[in-house]
C-alpha cells in the first residue's frame, strides 16, 4: 500500500499540528501493509527531524504556493490512500484523487471555509478523521457532512518529558526564584486570542503576590498583552519568554506549579498532555477541546473561561495541592494507542 500525505507542515514544522502530523506519518508508515508514505508539505519553518522508515519527504514542495501545486501534480495518482491533512488543502488533494481522507484539527473546521470550492468538495471525501469530538460535531453542524468519521486524538510520548528539578538557568533568566508559577504555552497572536492569556492576566491581581505568570511563546499579540499587564499593575509578575528552543520545552513545563489555559477555541490542546507528562496540575476549559485532553476532568480541572471567579478558585486549589505527579490515566494518550488506532483506521479503509 502507498499513502500520500498532503499537509501544511510536519517535519521541520513548529507547533501542535506539525507534531500531530509527524506522529501520524510515523504511525501510517509502521503499518505492515504500508510500503511507502509520501509527504508533501506546504511549509517548512525549521530544521527537519529524522524521517521514519518508509517515508519519502518532498521538501521542494515547501518553496512556495506554485512549487507546492507543481509537486502535487507531479506526484501522480498511484496511491491507495490520499490524506488531506488540512481542510484548506482540499483543492490541492483533488488534483490527485476525487475522494481523499480529510483530517480535522480545530477551529479552522468549526465554521464554513473561506474558499467556496473547498466547501463544495467536503462532501466528496472518502471519510473524516477528527482530533476531537467537539471538532467533529462543529464541522458536521455547519457542513451537514454525514459520511464516515473517526476520532484520532493526539498522542504523548511521556518518556520525552518527566518530572525534573527546576532548571536554575531558566529560573534566573525569568527572575522566578521564590515564585509560584502559572504557565500557558502557545502562539501569542491576535488571531488566536481564544487561548486564555487575557483571562489569566485578569485574575492575577487577585492572587497572592508571589504568584507569577509565564506566557511561553511569541507572536504579534505580545505588545498588547504587555500593555494590559501594565494597566493591571502586574507587569512585574508576568514573564513573556518569546519563542524558545524546542529542547527547552520540558524544562519550561517543569518551572510551573500549575498549567492554566482557559481557552475557547482549542480543537484539542496537546499542551495539556505535555504539562501532565511533566507532572504539572492542569486547568482547562469546559467549552472547547481542552475538556477532551483532560478527559472530562479525570486528568485535570475544568473551568468556564467566561467566569473569572471560577478560574481564580481553580488556580488557588491547584496551587494549594503542591503536588506534582504524572496521572495514570495519561496512558490513554500513549503513542502505542495512537499507532494502534491509526492502523485500525487503515484496515477499515482497506476493507471498505
Amino acid at each position: 500500500m502507498r499513502i500520500l500525505h498532503i499537509g501544511t507542515d510536519s517535519f521541520g514544522g513548529y507547533g501542535g499540528i506539525a507534531l500531530y502530523n509527524r506522529e501520524l506519518i510515523a504511525a501510517l508508515a509502521s503499518h505492515p501493509a504500508v510500503d511507502e508514505v509520501v509527504v508533501i508539505p506546504r511549509i517548512i519553518v525549521g530544521e527537519r527531524e529524522p524521517l521514519p522508515p518508509k517515508v519519502t519527504f518532498v521538501a521542494e514542495a515547501a518553496q512556495g504556493r506554485l512549487a507546492f501545486l507543481r509537486a502535487v501534480r507531479r506526484i501522480g495518482s498511484r496511491f491507495d490512500l490520499v490524506l488531506c491533512a488540512h481542510v484548506n488543502l482540499l483543492p490541492a488533494a483533488r488534483l490527485v484523487t476525487k475522494h481523499p481522507l480529510l483530517m480535522l484539527y480545530g477551529i479552522e473546521a468549526w465554521k464554513p471555509l473561506r474558499d467556496p470550492i473547498s466547501n463544495r468538495l467536503l462532501h466528496g471525501v472518502h471519510g473524516v478523521v477528527s482530533i476531537s469530538e467537539i471538532t467533529r460535531e462543529r464541522f458536521a453542524g455547519w457542513s451537514h457532512y454525514d459520511g464516515p468519521s473517526q476520532l484520532l486524538p493526539n498522542s504523548i510520548r511521556a518518556e520525552w518529558y518527566g518530572i525534573r528539578p527546576k532548571n536554575r538557568a531558566l529560573v534566573s533568566r525569568y527572575q522566578l526564584d521564590g515564585k509560584r508559577v502559572l504557565l500557558t504555552l502557545g502562539r501569542v497572536v491576535a488571531a488566536e486570542r481564544y487561548k486564555g492569556f487575557d483571562e489569566v492576566l485578569e485574575v492575577l491581581p487577585h492572587l497572592d503576590a508571589d504568584v507569577s505568570y509565564v506566557i511561553a511563546g511569541g507572536g504579534n499579540d505580545v505588545p498588547r498583552l504587555q500593555r494590559k499587564a501594565v494597566h493591571l499593575g502586574i507587569a512585574d509578575r508576568v514573564v513573556f519568554t518569546g519563542l524558545f528552543p524546542e529542547e527547552e520545552k520540558a524544562d519550561l513545563y517543569n518551572l510551573a506549579d500549575v498549567y492554566v489555559m482557559p481557552s475557547r477555541g482549542e480543537g484539542f490542546g496537546f499542551v495539556f498532555l505535555e504539562a501532565l507528562a511533566c507532572g504539572v496540575p492542569v486547568i482547562g476549559s469546559c467549552l472547547d477541546g481542552g475538556r477532551e485532553a483532560v478527559r472530562e476532568g479525570q486528568l485535570g480541572q475544568l473551568v468556564d473561561p467566561t467566569n473569572p471567579a471560577e478560574i481564580r478558585l481553580a488556580i488557588i486549589d491547584a496551587l494549594a495541592s503542591g503536588e506534582k505527579r504524572i496521572p495514570d490515566g495519561l496512558d490513554y494518550f500513549s503513542y502505542a494507542n495512537f499507532e494502534r488506532k491509526t492502523h485500525a483506521i487503515i484496515d477499515e479503509l482497506s476493507n471498505s
